[in-house]
């Protein structure tokens, strides 16, 4: 792979990440007006929308073998619909700071799954810089003020299934994205997630309230829902296919960095030394785990 490409590959998993460390902020304006199910759902559709029209757009798409239908299948339920379906209460169920540490897990869950499946080769700056970035997350926990407070063991219990989902739908895509389109994989997961997503939320859905939902709390389901899913996930296939899932996983522990500087930019927030820390602890680990002598 060519150093530009490599180069924008890396610019695009950044950018996936800001999208991601700034959708709270506006997951908060829409929770305001309406639950997490039909919310989820309503991103859930956004994205889908969106990954249509840039496969019909780019004329990317081609007939899904039988084989790989099943691993989309297996993607899709096992992976991005439980990080769908348990993320949501798991945060619900605890505290802020135990929620950011479990978060930082995705690099070590990857690795885990990579062990079992044989899929790829982990190197040792490879695994210092996982655990690195990790180690940063934890650092930024606590210079905001750990909290165990509101913190259920079944949300401990979710947010690790989250976790584990993202994490087997990160390692099991590079077969998808290396012979599919990435808007064609992006638009299969996401299809695949919404459906069996609708029937545990149609009762929901029937009793939102349209009429008495603002723009501001529908903007927040569109933003989230093309960015943070569509466009943002979109980014994190590119990197799995040209990096692979365990180099590509190390960048799940930027948000938080994103999440820091929009609150203090937007919201005032102050920014201590610890977080600045933990900052530049979390970039040298992601900085790290993607520096290899090939590259």
């Amino acid at each position: 792979m060519k150093h530009k490409g490599l180069v924008k590959t890396h610019l695009l998993l950044i950018l996936a990440t800001f999208f991601w460390g700034i959708t709270p902020l506006f997951v908060k304006l829409s929770l305001r007006e309406m639950d997490v199910f039909p919310f989820t759902f309503f991103r859930l559709t956004a994205a889908l929308i969106t990954a249509a029209v840039l496969v019909l757009a780019s004329r990317t798409w081609k007939k899904i073998e039988k084989d790989d239908l099943k691993l989309f299948i297996l993607v899709g339920i096992f992976g991005f619909f439980v990080f769908q379906f348990a993320f949501p209460f798991g945060v619900k169920y605890t505290s802020v700071s135990i929620a950011a540490i479990i978060m930082a897990t995705l690099p070590v869950n990857v690795i885990l799954i990579t062990l079992v499946t044989r899929s790829e080769k982990i190197t040792g700056r490879t695994a210092a810089g996982l655990a690195l970035s990790v180690a940063g997350v934890i650092v930024i926990t606590l210079g905001s003020g750990f909290s165990v407070e509101g913190t259920y063991f079944r949300g401990v219990i979710l947010l690790f299934a989250a976790e584990m989902g993202f994490a087997f739908y990160t390692s099991r895509s590079k077969p998808l994205v290396g012979k599919y389109s990435l808007y064609q994989s992006m638009f299969m997961v996401i299809l695949i997630t919404t459906i069996p997503l609708f029937f545990f939320t149609l009762k929901d859905i029937s009793a939102v309230p349209f009429k008495d939902i603002s723009l501001i709390a529908w903007s927040g389901v569109f933003i989230t829902g093309i960015f943070g899913l569509c466009l943002g996930n979109i980014f994190w296939y590119k990197g799995i296919h040209h990096l692979g899932s365990t180099r590509t996983s190390v960048y799940a522990n930027l948000p938080p960095l994103f999440g820091i500087a929009s609150g203090f930019i937007f919201l005032k927030e102050s920014l201590t030394i610890i977080q600045a820390a933990g900052a530049a602890i979390i970039a040298g680990g992601v900085i790290l785990a993607n520096r290899s002598k090939k590259t």
